[in-house]
């Protein structure tokens, strides 16, 4: 299991807390990047496209196959956020994860992008 920095920040309506946004800024600012994310309802984690989401457990956030994990499975290129399907997150609770993650002060950048659920856009974005 990989562990990544983390920060917490708490804005008007989110307190989320931020692992591994450190460790894929070059990345993010490189402009024609690919990072995974692991995300549910208190935590986000970054990490480079070269881990496994499986292989990327932070601090209670975990990804497995089937379901069996407490986080969405996602990656971020520009202009879109796509998440893999979970049977524990409904279209609802996927776009308040998105946008809680679009509302975070290092994230400020993706705010308007598509966010693309089990195939399915469930925010065109701006």
């Amino acid at each position: 299991m990989r562990q990544f920095g983390s920060q917490s920040i708490a804005g008007r309506a989110n307190t989320t807390q931020v692992y591994g946004l450190e460790s894929v800024r070059a990345e993010l600012e490189s402009g024609g990047y690919t990072v995974k994310c692991l995300a549910h309802d208190q935590a986000v984690a970054f990490f480079p496209r070269t881990t496994e989401h499986g292989d990327a457990g932070v601090c209670g956030l975990s990804y497995k196959d089937d379901s069996k994990g407490n986080a969405l499975a996602g990656i971020m290129s520009p202009g879109r956020i796509e998440f893999r399907h979970h049977g524990r997150f409904s279209d609802e609770r996927v776009k308040q994860i998105a946008l809680a993650m679009m509302s975070l002060p290092g994230l400020s950048f993706a705010r308007g992008f598509k966010v693309i659920y089990q195939g399915r856009i469930l925010m065109d974005g701006q």
